[in-house]
């Protein structure tokens, strides 16, 4: 029978004080920092969901905003894993980041980014907002699924971005905002294909080619990611860093 593998690793970096970012393995969140990353193994005839949140407002604040969009999230799946819905949902999830600001004035502001994908037997669904990416790695070329919520101009898949300036997000305004989040449906993965999600501290830190390099060449997404953290760091390491790396069986 055919499967996932699926490797996690999140982690403040070496010059942020905390992490901001959440990242999602079906219902379980992963936070802070952890020591090296999580193996996790899944049949291919499961519904997997895998996201990663990237929070904005301050460490506490952006922690608070990352989490809750994944914890919402996560409880409504069956929305999200739908093509129909899934746009939906996040808007929801968005909405409800400014009820929490209602009740935390201190957050007033606080927002996150979003990007996701749910792995079904019959399709790939991948959604974002912000500027986290997922890129699909196939027969040797490195494809950016995700779309960049950043100003004309400023995306890169070479090298970091001039700014870090967002054109959308979740919550990240004094009063309620609508997005437009990005929705796409693609053929499920194929053996030996493999998808890579990550917040912009990986991508900001390491090149689309050594990114791709590094796909090529490692032999299980485990290897996969502790590479590409190890990139990161020997790079500075400026930002939060999150990803995560899965590949069909």
């Amino acid at each position: 029978m055919t499967g996932w593998t699926i490797a996690a690793f999140t982690h403040r970096g070496r010059v942020r004080p905390g992490n901001e970012d959440a990242t999602a393995i079906d219902n379980r969140i992963l936070t802070g920092d952890m020591h090296a990353p999580v193996l996790t193994t899944v049949p291919s005839d499961c519904c997997l969901l895998l996201m990663i949140a990237d929070g904005m407002g301050g460490h506490a604040h952006g922690a608070m905003a990352s989490r809750a969009v994944l914890d919402y999230l996560v409880a409504a799946v069956h929305r999200l894993s739908n093509p129909a819905s899934c746009a939906e949902v996040i808007e929801e999830a968005s909405q409800h980041l400014y009820e929490l600001m209602q009740e935390h004035p201190e957050a007033l502001g606080m927002g996150s980014t979003l990007v996701g994908a749910v792995l079904k037997a019959d399709q790939l669904v991948t959604f974002n907002v912000g500027d986290s990416r997922c890129y699909l790695f196939s027969g040797g070329q490195l494809v950016q699924i995700s779309h960049d919520d950043v100003p004309e101009g400023e995306s890169s898949h070479f090298g970091p971005r001039r700014s870090h300036a967002l054109t959308q997000a979740l919550g990240g305004s004094s009063f309620p905002v609508s997005i437009g989040p990005h929705v796409t449906v693609d053929a499920p993965l194929a053996p030996g294909e493999t998808l890579l999600l990550c917040s912009d501290g990986l991508n900001d830190m390491v090149s689309g080619q050594a990114i791709s390099d590094t796909l090529r060449t490692a032999k299980d997404p485990l290897q996969a990611t502790r590479r590409l953290a190890a990139r990161a760091f020997s790079a500075g390491a400026r930002d939060n860093i999150s990803m995560l790396v899965a590949r069909c069986l």
